[in-house]
């Protein structure tokens, strides 16, 4: 049985994903190992942004050791692809809660459901319940 290609959603500066993409990784992530497989692209929020206009393509994980013996995930980045079209955010009442507002923080968002949206918050229902598996705030 395939895994359905995962969009890793988290939060970071404006600049950040130039910044990855140029040095080739991200920051390390909270990550469960089982979700490591699925994971395609990511994509990172910062304030006030109100759509979702590019993908990272992940090319590969590495474990990062924090010095207090747990264990993160090093996302290790490839192209930078536009989407079709931007896709909105939308009702910030049904996001609320659910996006990540921290670096750490992230949610997993199937790809085509995120291609198919007109609006992210439009999906949140039907996602919410598959993306929360190792998010801190679900």
């Amino acid at each position: 049985m395939s895994m359905a290609v995962q969009v890793l959603l988290t939060h970071h500066h404006r600049e950040a994903m130039a910044n990855a993409v140029e040095r080739g990784f991200w920051m390390p992530l909270p990550l469960q190992p089982q979700q490591l497989r699925s994971v395609g692209y990511l994509t990172a929020l910062s304030r006030g942004q109100g759509q979702i206009q590019q993908l990272v393509e992940v090319v590969g994980f590495e474990p990062w050791r924090e010095a207090n013996g747990v264990v993160l995930w090093l996302p290790f980045l490839g192209q930078r692809l536009d989407l079709p079209r931007p896709l909105r955010l939308g009702d910030r009442h049904r996001l609320q809660g659910w996006l990540p507002q921290r670096p750490q923080d992230y949610q997993l968002v199937p790809l085509d459901a995120l291609l198919a949206a007109e609006r992210l918050s439009d999906g949140v229902v039907e996602i919410r319940c598959q993306s929360c598996v190792g998010s801190r705030r679900c």
